[in-house]
């Protein structure tokens, strides 16, 4: 007798939990990573420097109120400003040397970083799987340690005297956008595109740049006012009009765009009232590193759920890019 069972017409070669549920209360602002909850669930190792892909985002409450999404900016600048920090990463902890370096790397060694530093303060939320009668469980790692440099440039403790102690190598940590956290002796945390931006040079301003000196001859030289037939003297104008207009860039050249605390980018609002049930949904977006801020608004004063539909892929069950 044939077995009862459906046809293979679909490969289904990497089977994963792609629907992942976080739980938070209030209106504190909240902070997932995509990698770290799927490696929980799922209980396999995947990096955090991917871009991943959600399909859809749901929240749900027993209120009237609203919860943003944000996300990093997908930009050259972000990607630039990982990939820089990652290098650097790779090359302060390869400073041991062989063969020592070989015994002490750690099976799941990866480069991870914090959205903000609000989300290293914060915290990371953990994915949760659920009951009957609307309980749930925190699905939690052994290990999942953000990244960590340590500097040859000493800490540069002092005691009440003023005295030099405890010159230990000054540890920091690392998040993506925002200023730096601490002190030039003592980091506690750095801006990646920061660092990114103090990296490089300035674009030239103006260039080429046209002094008003100029401008004056070339509107008096005799050759192009050989063409000057109009009574509003039509070429003189244009010449202005070159030299005034388009000089600089499209964009402030001074600042890049991950420098500031307000550099997210939002991908959606998630209102709840009455009438839908408590219930709302957004569709999908694209998270730099799988990193997502959930910021709640006014409104929001007891538990809430959002659950993230993850796209489907070859990466461990989902669909992910390598930076």
């Amino acid at each position: 007798m044939r077995a009862n069972l459906p046809a293979k017409k679909q490969k289904h070669s990497s089977p994963a939990q792609t629907r992942l549920s976080f739980e938070g209360s209030g209106g504190v602002t909240q902070y997932i990573d995509v990698a770290r909850a799927m490696s929980s669930i799922n209980r396999v190792a995947l990096r955090q420097g991917c871009f991943y892909y959600i399909n859809s985002v749901e929240v749900y409450n027993n209120e009237t109120g609203v919860i943003d999404l944000h996300v990093l900016p997908d930009t050259w600048v972000i990607k630039n400003a990982h990939q820089r920090a990652r290098q650097l990463w790779n090359k302060n902890m390869a400073l041991v040397a062989p063969p020592l370096s070989s015994g002490l790397k750690p099976k799941y060694h990866d480069f991870k970083v914090y959205f903000d530093d609000r989300h290293r303060t914060t915290g990371t939320l953990n994915p949760v799987l659920h009951d009957v009668n609307g309980l749930s469980t925190a699905v939690t790692n052994d290990d999942w340690e953000y990244s960590r440099y340590a500097s040859g440039d000493s800490d540069g403790d002092l005691n009440a005297l003023g005295t030099a102690v405890n010159q230990d190598a000054d540890k920091f940590k690392v998040h993506m956008i925002g200023p730096h956290i601490g002190t030039g002796d003592d980091w506690t945390s750095i801006g990646a595109v920061t660092s990114y931006a103090d990296s490089r040079t300035t674009v030239n301003n103006e260039d080429p740049e046209i002094s008003s000196l100029e401008v004056a001859a070339m509107r008096q030289d005799p050759l192009l006012s050989i063409f000057d037939f109009s009574s509003e003297e039509q070429l003189n104008e244009i010449v202005q009009l070159l030299s005034e207009d388009n000089d600089n860039p499209p964009y402030n050249h001074d600042l890049y765009n991950g420098e500031l605390i307000a550099s997210m980018q939002h991908v959606a609002r998630l209102g709840t009232e009455q009438g839908v049930g408590r219930v709302a949904r957004a569709a999908g977006f694209c998270a730099p590193f799988g990193l997502i801020c959930i910021d709640p608004q006014t409104g929001i004063t007891t538990d809430w759920r959002i659950v993230i539909n993850l796209a489907k892929g070859q990466y461990h069950g989902c669909f992910a890019e390598r930076v």
